[in-house]
């Protein structure tokens, strides 16, 4: 009977959990839209921001211990990609990340998150760990164009994105390009 319970509160939606992660993307939605306006200048701003992610981070590691990646099951769609969001955001340790990285990918193979997430992440990850991203999702500015960084490979990034569900490399940055260097 016991176990009957535990696996029902494992797929039920968690109201409370979800509702904690939307509340927490929508803070640092706002914070980070305000942050990047500045061009990233605005220190109060940054303070506001890690101070958020922090806590988000600390609460997050509790919420994955006890339940798991929280997926699609658990939060709902747009609180599961929150909890992408924030792990991308975050400035935690590597072996954090690593940790969400696996938790992320048994996510993915059980449906529960999609492999874009697991994309972006493996770019953080491999970034942090001083090695070239798979997947060009993370770019920078450069002489005012957005440009990715180093690309492991990269006359073979758009099937490996085609693998995880992405756009092409062109497409993909010609949305960044206008999302952040607006004419």
């Amino acid at each position: 009977m016991a176990t009957r319970k535990r696996t029902v509160k494992q797929t039920a939606l968690d109201r409370e959990l979800r509702g904690h992660l939307l509340r927490l993307d929508r803070l640092d939605h706002a914070l980070r839209s305000e942050w990047t306006a500045t061009e990233f200048k605005d220190r109060a701003l940054e303070r506001k921001l890690t101070a958020l992610t922090t806590a988000g981070i600390a609460w997050l590691r509790d919420v994955i211990q006890e339940h798991g990646w929280p997926g699609h099951t658990l939060v709902g769609r747009a609180a599961a990609a929150a909890a992408c969001r924030l792990v991308l955001h975050a400035e935690c340790s590597l072996t954090f990340h690593r940790q969400c990285l696996r938790r992320l990918q048994d996510a993915a193979a059980q449906g529960e998150v999609p492999l874009q997430q697991v994309a972006y992440l493996t770019d953080v990850v491999r970034m942090r760990a001083g090695k070239k991203q798979l997947y060009g999702t993370k770019f920078r500015k450069v002489k005012g164009e957005l440009v990715p960084y180093p690309i492991e490979k990269a006359d073979a990034v758009d099937a490996r994105r085609k693998q995880m569900e992405l756009p092409s490399l062109r497409t993909y940055a010609r949305r960044l390009q206008r999302r952040y260097l607006p004419s």
